[in-house]
This record gives C-alpha cells, structure tokens and sequence, in this order.
C-alpha cells in the first residue's frame, strides 16, 4: 500500500494522456513510472520493474503483512459510488464465472503480458460488477463503521479506503460471493494478462499446494451494478468519403432525421446526436426489431448501419478516420471537434444500460469495441498485489 496515495496513485494506465504522463514523471514517487515506464522495447519492462523494487526500497510502498480485504469509495456532489478490493480466483475467470463482454487486442494485450511478467506485480484494479445483493450491501456498510485507513481528494473526487483484517467477516464475504457470478466491467487486457502470468507460473509448479500462491487471484475492484454509471462512448469520423447530402440520403432508409438548432444529447436508446459539418441532427431508429440485444445498441446500429456501409469503417480498432471520446457529458465541448479542430462527423450516443451488458455477457456475447465508458475512473496504486509473496 503507498505511504502517501495522494501522491503516488494515478488514474489507470489506458486513459493518462501523454501530457499528463510527463507531468507526472516529474514526480519520483508517483506509480507512473511503474505502470507507464520510460525506454525502449524490452527496457520498458525493465524499468518498471526497477521501479516496483525502487518503491518498496524507498517504502514509497509499504508490504501489508495481515490478510485484508478493502472497502473503497469515490465521492463527489454530483455521483458517488462504492466496493470492495478483494482478489478473485483467476480458475473462475479460466472457467467462465468471471464473465467477459469484450475482445481482448493483441497489442495491449502483449504489452500488459510482458509488463507483469517483468514487475511480478499487479498495480491497476480490473472493475468488476455483480448483481445487487442486499446482504453484501450490508457487510460493505459494516466494514464502513470503522475510520478509513485513506482519506484524501484526486481528480475532483474523495477517495476513501476501509480495510478489513477480521477473518470472520472475510469469510462472510467470501461465503456470499459462493457462486456469484462477476463480469468485467473494465480491465479486460488486464485480467488477461493476470490469466497469462498464471498460466506460466502453472507450468512451473503443477503442485496443489501452490492453490493460495498469490499469482492465482486478480486484483479486483468489485461493485455492486446499482454502483455503475456508464457514460457515452462517442465516435469522431475525420473526414467522409462522401458529401454531406449524400450521407444524410443514405441513412434515411434506416433513420428519421431531424434537424437541430443547437447541441444536444441523446435522450433515450436507438436515439443518437449527431455534429456534421457544424450541423446538428436527431437520427431516430426506424425499426425496432432486432435478432440480439447486442444488436439494438446504438453503438452496433451506428457500426451496422452506418460506419461499415457507408464509411466504410470495417474495423474501428484499426481504421485510422474513426476515434473515440469517452466521458464528455456536455455537447458543446463535443462540438468543438468538428468546429475548432477540423473533424468531419461526431457521433452522440445513448450510453448502454448495465443491464443490456449484462444480458450480452450472460448469453456469450461481445459488445462492440469501445461500447462503454464507466466513469469516474477508479485510481491505480491504491493496494498493489505482489504476485510473489505470500
């Protein structure tokens, strides 16, 4: 656990702009140098690797020697919301319990493969979500009575750390989690990364007496759905192949289109915004029967009956005309990506339902890539898991 999170914890290494990465490498006792390390090719990894034993030897990180698990909560007048740091069975996530709703890159995936095998550490939390449960509720609001162990603000939230060390409520926790299942949230390059280390450390043991090692459980933050807030996760077209008359002809047979005064934001599902040009319309679903829910996102309409027909945009991941902004609320700010900085099309949608990610998870399904933004972002840093000691 850091000495002083305040200054040492980050928000997760995926959404540090690079300007913010610099600001922070100003700070020698700050995660970014772990999770984010300076170099070239594999001495990236090695540097922070370097740096994990720089933090504990400088006990910028201090070892907890008592089993805990953490309650943690992010406050602020407008949301708040609230879970447990617990590891979590990587066999469950190998067996399906802990359930995945998107394709993994191989890229970042890579990346985060050879950055935890280098460190031997796990420093950001894979989010979590399971369904409701009044009883879990109650044992978070229990660990809650005591005085938290962090108290402190960061990114215009109050970031607030219970641990727990008494067996027997750990042993309720687990007991009510007893064939629960979990879906990932956010992380998904993280849990699998956690997923290959292990796998390399099975080859090396293959003993049963390893069942507790560390490199068996995923670092995880885990909330309750009725926790979640997920905002739009939106799409910046560069530059159409097409006119803009042409385009707006084109999406009548699957859309109504209205036309708007002024900047707006999508008021229900198979609803979506949209900026060309500087011009704002309302597109509007026209049919509402559809073979999968994951089909009836706005995000899988938009790629279906927009980007992929006629953008052409077949990959998003991959296509250089398409980017994504996530966590924008106000549509006035959206707007000034095709006014100030020269972009061709923003795309405003309806963010998903807990619920419908839910469903698509359940049945096996995978949603569209950059589907969900869940927000605010949980900090990195709050408790690091060593995957070597016990």
């Amino acid at each position: 656990m850091p000495d002083n999170p305040e200054e040492f914890c980050t928000n997760p290494y995926d959404i540090i702009s690079k300007e913010e990465e610099q600001e922070l490498k100003k700070k020698p006792n700050s995660l970014i140098h772990l999770i984010l390390p300076d170099g070239e090719g594999d001495e990236i990894y090695q540097n922070a690797a370097k740096a994990y034993e720089n933090f504990k030897k400088k006990n910028i990180i201090i070892r907890e020697e008592t089993p805990s698990i953490f309650v943690y909560r992010q406050e602020s007048p407008d949301f708040s919301h609230q879970g447990l740091i617990i590891g979590v069975a990587l066999q469950d996530y190998d067996d399906g319990n802990i359930v995945k709703h998107e394709y993994t890159r191989e890229k970042p995936l890579k990346d985060r493969t050879n950055h935890i095998v280098a460190s031997n550490v796990a420093a950001g939390l894979v989010w979590t979500i399971f369904q409701a449960n009044k009883k879990i509720k109650a044992l978070i609001e229990t660990i809650k009575k005591k005085d938290p162990k962090f108290n402190f603000k960061k990114y215009g939230y109050r970031h607030l750390l219970w641990q727990e060390t008494d067996p027997k409520i750990i042993q309720k926790l687990v007991d009510l989690f007893r064939n629960k299942k979990i879906y990932i949230a956010d992380g998904h390059h993280r849990a699998a990364s956690a997923s290959e280390y292990r796998k390399i450390n099975l080859e090396k043991s293959k003993t049963e007496k390893e069942i507790k090692a560390p490199w068996q459980y995923l670092l995880s933050y885990v909330a309750s759905d009725d926790q979640i807030r997920i905002l739009p996760y939106n799409r910046v077209i560069k530059k159409l192949p097409i006119s803009e008359n042409d385009f707006l002809n084109r999406i009548k047979a699957n859309f109504e289109i209205i036309s708007m005064e002024a900047p707006f934001n999508p008021e229900k599902k198979n609803e979506l915004a949209i900026c060309l040009k500087g011009m704002w319309y309302k597109l509007i679903v026209k049919s509402k029967k559809f073979k999968t829910i994951r089909d009836s996102l706005d995000v899988a309409i938009l790629q279906d009956k927009i980007l992929e027909p006629i953008l052409n945009i077949k990959d998003p991941r991959s296509d250089e005309n398409i980017f994504f902004i996530g966590g924008i609320k106000d549509p006035k700010e959206m707007e000034k990506y095709i006014i100030d900085k020269g972009n061709d099309l923003f795309v405003n949608l309806y963010p998903v339902d807990i619920r419908d990610l839910e469903l698509i998870a359940d049945k096996g399904g995978v949603m569209p890539p950059k589907s969900t933004w869940f927000d605010p972002k949980i900090l990195s840093g709050l408790i690091l898991h060593d995957l070597r000691e016990n």
